[in-house]
Order: structure tokens, then C-alpha cells, then sequence
């Protein structure tokens, strides 16, 4: 390793001033992505897997178990443990990191009915990783800036990271992948903080974070042995290189390396810990893993799972994180100044890669990009800050321009898949063959389809909307014949009078109440005739909804054992204005949730409810928490996510030794 590439602690010291500066910092940049994930947030979960995590964090909270034992289920994928008990296989740190939420949940749902405790729990749980994500974007900038670039630099790096990759999208999910990304950047950080500072405690910060890895993701082991291997080779390169000129004998190099990672792999033991411990309450056994069913399932050919991570349409790394490639132009220029940092950077990324590539599940199955490998973003805008210090310099038009390309592509991206559940997409019957590897087909793009469709279809012009309160189609192929919930509210957006005549249908099951079918126009109910149907002709005024109302009864689902309250039946709807012009109908209706979660965790994916974005706000007016708990949730998070946001800019912006004049 050449002179240039090697830290001392004189080139440290000597920026202590500088870095006692810039300190607010990193804060800042953690305050202002978390008021972005707060104010994006979902609300809700996405996955079995997720649904796995948050009942071990319920059982924990509620009954200081690990085992799931509930009798209304969402399909999980969980394991027989001992006793026969059914029990997660993923790891424990995500269900205890998100204990704190679970808990606000729980307070704001205080007294209410269980369906609200259902979903204000999984809401508190939902958001976990919007501060561990919004913490990853700060550690990065504190790396970034530790490695001697600039706080321009380390900004566009955290904003290549939080805003413009599927770092965004993942905020907003239970997932434990954000986890694992912050814990193995920390592990990597805080590994250089000692070898840079020779600071003991740093050394072993780095062997808790490593370790707590293996308790959040079992796969994450992999890094183990490269940030070990670093460590070691980081105490033999200072002995080489702080001994003015001294001969130093191999067996103390060899015995300050094992001095080195000793204090290091003890580190390790909290995490190591809490696994065995999480083994043993499962399965009886310390080292039982909960994928050891799972050992052989590295089918994928290389070739075949490095194609679909780095370059197809619908999964490419490159495409999802576009620093990835900023990375690539970065990481011969971090070479030149940190070689030891850069083969560790490396080691892990190409790790990682190569693990997941062979996976049987290689896509991080029906989820938004390639999830598996999302912990090795932060990693990859490190290895990019090269670049990004010659983009803030200003020296180079191209390279300004290319940076400024890939964060707006990244961003349009990752908006894509916060605007969208992935999962409305990848349920519409489209083989995955053709949403992975045709252009046409990408989600990338789809998603804008499905955003601009969706909009159209609420607030177009020259149309009636089926909106709130219509449950779906009995048909994929026809709007037409549906049931409405108690109501069901159709809207003419024109700017003309609307002639509407509607056929419906009251005929009820025998035992079912009398549904006294009413149409309320402004606030003026008409009462409807029951029985096998009517036709209903009413002059709507412009912008004035009509509401069809119907006391409801219990209907099962065909092919399901899944109930719902219905009114009415819709068979026919026309609309013309007066002038003649017939309107088309488009469909923007959502159905009433269901109040189980078996069903409610579908509720947000399933084509046929035409949700306008996946955001918590949309959600949570149609929860059936009530206004004043609707109110309070409101509050929380906008409230906090204002503060962090003031805040943030005002350290940017206004802070106390915080000038941006002259810094590069």
C-alpha cells in the first residue's frame, strides 16, 4: 500500500476543528429525510414476510413470546418450533427495534374496536424504517466526510442514496433490509473510525454492529468475514507504516492483529447472543437458523441471477439505484487514496451480488427492484464520493451534468414505487418473465401507467366516476354489474347538468334485513323501491355526487371464505347531459376495508380497489379509526415530520458553524 493511501493520526487530528464543524451536519441530513419518509410514509405492510415480523414484535409486546398464535392469519411463511408451536424464521432484530411503535399504536387505539388495533399497530410498526433509513443516509454523510471529501460531496451522496434509489420506496416498508443496510454501513464506518483514530472503542462499536446483522438477517453473516479480514489487515498495515522507520518483528505484528480483532470479534457477541437466545425459545436448539429447509435452494445459475440484479428491465440495480453506476466511475479513485477501504467496499458489494445471484428467489420476490441487495446501496454511494466531490468542484460540465442526470432519473424511479404498491402491478396477471426482462413491461414504467390511469379515472374530466363505496366488477372485462357497500357514490365531472338512469337491484337472501334502498342528491334522500330491481332516472347538477344507500348484509365471496357487507346491486348506469352527450363511466371506486387484517392486507393491493397513491394519508381516512383518532395520527407524523424539517434546514441553512462559503 503506497504513503499516499495511508491514514495517520497527525492528518486526523489536524481537521478536528473542521469536523467539530461540520457536525450538525449529519444531523441535518437525517432530520430532513426523515420529515420526507414521515410525510411519504405508507401505512401499512406489504408481505407475508412483514406480517411474520410484526406478530413476533405483537407476541413479544403482548405476551412476552416468540410464537404466533393467532387464529386470523394473513399466509405466512412460518415455521413448526418446539412444542409445535408456529414461529418466524427471520431474524429477531427488526420485531424488537420495532417494539417502540408497536406501543404508539397501541396507545392511540386505546379503547377502540380490535380492527382499529389491528391497524394502528401494523401502522406504528410500518414505520420503523423511516428513521433507520433517514439514520443510514447520516452515517454515510459522516463517512463520506471522514474519508476527506466535502459536505457538498456527502450531501449528494445521502441524496443519492435516500431520494434517488429504492432506499425511498423501502423506507416505507417493515422489511429488514433498511436495517441490514444501516448496521453493515455502521460496522464499516466505525471500522474505519479506528483504524484511522486507532480508537478502541470504535473497533468495537463496529464488532456490535456486525453481529447484530446476523440477528436481523441470517444471509448477512457473509459480511463476517471481510470486515474481519479488515480489521486485521488495517493493524498490519499501521504497524508497517508508524514505526519511523523501525523494524517491527512479525510475531508482534501478528500479535497486535490478534489483539485487534479480538477486541473486535468481542464486539460480536451481543448479536451472537440474541441469536442463540432467539434459537433456543424457537426451535429447543442454539444454532437452529429457520432456513436450514432452505440450505439447498441456491439453484439459480450465476449467469442467469447477475443478469436479472444488474442489467434486466425490471430488476436492474443500476436502474433502481443509479449510484451504482456513479460508483463504478468512483471506486478507482477511491483506490487511489483508500485502497484497504476500497477492497473492503468491493468485497462486500461483489459478496453480495454473487450470494443473492444464486438464490432461488434472486428477485427478493413480487417487491419494488432488487430488495435483496438493497444493503449494499449506502456502501455504493461511498464508493461514489469521488465522484461526487468532482461534480461540486465544478470543474467538469460532464461530470455535474451526469450526476445531476442520475439523481433525477433516481428519483423519478423511486417515486414510481412510492406512489404505487408493487404489488398492484405484479397481481394483474402479467407473467414475470416479461415484467423482469421486457422494456415494455418494466414496473418502471408501469407504474407511471398505473399512477396517470388511476388519476385520470378520479378527477378526468367529461365523465362519471364510480367512486367510493363500490366494491370490484364481478367481472375483469365489465365495470358493470357490482354491489355497493352501506353506499356507493357516483360523480359526473361535468361542467353540464347529467341525466343519470341506474339500474338496481335489492334482492336479498332470506333472513337478510330490509335494506331500504335510498338515493341522497345534495343532501335530499329518495327513497328507492326494494325487490328485483328498479330504474331510477335523476338530473344531476354539476359537481353534485349521488349517493345510493342501502342498509348492508353479510355476502360470502365466492370461492372464499371471506364475507362482506353489501347493499346493492348496480346493473346498469347512463349518463347524459343535456345536451345530448353521452359520458363515459371510469372507475375509481374503493371498497369498504375489511375489518379482518386477512383481508385488509390485500385491501391495499389487489387490482380491482382503485387506491390513487400508497400513501398513509389515503388510507387512514377510509380506516374506520374515527376522526378524533384519525386527527391524533395526522398530527403525529405531520407534526414530527415539520419539525425535523425545520429543523434540519434551519442547521443547513442557519446553524452555528455550519457556512457553506467556500466549502467544497
Amino acid at each position: 500500500m503506497n504513503e499516499a493511501a495511508q491514514p495517520t493520526t497527525s492528518q486526523y487530528d489536524s481537521s478536528a476543528g473542521e469536523n467539530a464543524a461540520q457536525r450538525p451536519a449529519p444531523l441535518a441530513a437525517f432530520l430532513l429525510l426523515l420529515a420526507l419518509y414521515l410525510l411519504t410514509a405508507s401505512g401499512h405492510l406489504y408481505s407475508p414476510d412483514e406480517e411474520a415480523m410484526y406478530y413476533v414484535t405483537r407476541a413479544i409486546a403482548t405476551r412476552a413470546d416468540v410464537a404466533i398464535e393467532d387464529g386470523d392469519l394473513v399466509p405466512m411463511p412460518l415455521r413448526e418450533g418446539r412444542d409445535g408451536r408456529r414461529v418466524s424464521p427471520y431474524g429477531i432484530l427488526s420485531s424488537l427495534a420495532a417494539l417502540p411503535f408497536f406501543a404508539l399504536g397501541a396507545f392511540l387505539a386505546a379503547g377502540a374496536p380490535v380492527e382499529v388495533y389491528e391497524y394502528l399497530t401494523r401502522f406504528g410498526v410500518s414505520l420503523l424504517n423511516t428513521p433507520v433509513t433517514a439514520a443510514t443516509g447520516a452515517v454515510m454523510f459522516t463517512f463520506v466526510v471522514a474519508l476527506g471529501y466535502g459536505r457538498r460531496a456527502a450531501w449528494l451522496a445521502a441524496a443519492a442514496f435516500g431520494v434517488a434509489s429504492l432506499a425511498w420506496p423501502y423506507a416505507r416498508t417493515f422489511f429488514s433490509e433498511p436495517l441490514t443496510g444501516l448496521l453493515l454501513l455502521c460496522a464499516v464506518e466505525r471500522a474505519y473510525a479506528a483504524r484511522v483514530r486507532r480508537d478502541r472503542r470504535a473497533l468495537l462499536l463496529s464488532g456490535m454492529a456486525t453481529g447484530l446483522l446476523i440477528a436481523t438477517r441470517i444471509a448477512a453473516a457473509i459480511a463476517l468475514p471481510f470486515v474481519a479480514l479488515y480489521v486485521g489487515m488495517a493493524a498490519w498495515s499501521h504497524l508497517s507504516s508508524h514505526q519511523n522507520g523501525a523494524y517491527t518483528g512479525t510475531g508482534k505484528r501478528l500479535r497486535t492483529v490478534a489483539e485487534h480483532v479480538g477486541l473486535w470479534s468481542s464486539g460480536l457477541v451481543p448479536g451472537v447472543a440474541l441469536v442463540v437466545g432467539y434459537n433456543l425459545a424457537r426451535f429447543g436448539i442454539p444454532l437452529a437458523s429457520g432456513y436450514s429447509d432452505e440450505a439447498s435452494a441456491f439453484t439459480t445459475p450465476l449467469l442467469t441471477g447477475l443478469s436479472g440484479l444488474l442489467l434486466s428491465p425490471g430488476k436492474s440495480l443500476f436502474l433502481y439505484a443509479p449510484v451504482a453506476l456513479l460508483a463504478l466511475a468512483g471506486a478507482p479513485l477511491l483506490w487511489r487514496r483508500w485502497r484497504l477501504e476500497t477492497s473492503l467496499l468491493l468485497s462486500l458489494v461483489i459478496a453480495h451480488m454473487f450470494l443473492y445471484a444464486r438464490w432461488h428467489a434472486w428477485d427478493g420476490g413480487g417487491v419494488w427492484g432488487p430488495r435483496l441487495l438493497l444493503p449494499i446501496v449506502p456502501l455504493l454511494a461511498v464508493l461514489a464520493a469521488p465522484v461526487f466531490e468532482r461534480a461540486t468542484a465544478g470543474r467538469s460540465v460532464g461530470t455535474r451534468l451526469v450526476v445531476g442526470v442520475s439523481l433525477t432519473f433516481g428519483t423519478i424511479n423511486a417515486l414510481a414505487g412510492v406512489l404505487v404498491n408493487p404489488a398492484i402491478y405484479l397481481n394483474m396477471g402479467i407473467p414475470r418473465r416479461l415484467i423482469y426482462f421486457d422494456v415494455a413491461h418494466s414496473p418502471l414504467l408501469a407504474h407511471w401507467r398505473i399512477a396517470a390511469e388511476r388519476w385520470q379515472a378520479r378527477y378526468g374530466v367529461g365523465q362519471c366516476i364510480l367512486g367510493d363505496g363500490f366494491y370490484f366488477a364481478e367481472a375483469r372485462t365489465t365495470m358493470l354489474p357490482r354491489m355497493t357497500g352501506d353506499q356507493g357514490v357516483i360523480a359526473c365531472r361535468s361542467d353540464r347538468p347529467t341525466l343519470l338512469t341506474i339500474r338496481i337491484n335489492d334482492d336479498r337472501p332470506a333472513g337478510a334485513p330490509p335494506g331500504n334502498p335510498m338515493l341522497d342528491l345534495a343532501g335530499r334522500p329518495m327513497a328507492l323501491r326494494d325487490g328485483q330491481g328498479s330504474m331510477v332516472r335523476v338530473m344531476v347538477p354539476p359537481g353534485e355526487p349521488l349517493v345510493l344507500r342501502a342498509k348492508p348484509f353479510a355476502q360470502t365471496i365466492p370461492g372464499t371464505e371471506r364475507q362482506r357487507m353489501v347493499g346493492l346491486r348496480v346493473n346498469e348506469i347512463a349518463a347524459v347531459d343535456d345536451r345530448g352527450v353521452r359520458l363515459p363511466l371510469a372507475d375509481a371506486a374503493i371498497e369498504p376495508p375489511p375489518a379482518s387484517p386477512r383481508y385488509r392486507w390485500g385491501w391495499y393491493f389487489v387490482p380491482t380497489v382503485r387506491h390513487t397513491t400508497d400513501l398513509w394519508i389515503g388510507y387512514l381516512l377510509r380506516s374506520d379509526v374515527g376522526p378524533f383518532r384519525a386527527a391524533a395520527v395526522a398530527g403525529v407524523l405531520v407534526g414530527t415530520a415539520l419539525a425535523a424539517g425545520v429543523a434540519g434546514m434551519w442547521m443547513v441553512f442557519k446553524g452555528e458553524g455550519y457556512r457553506w462559503k467556500g466549502d467544497r
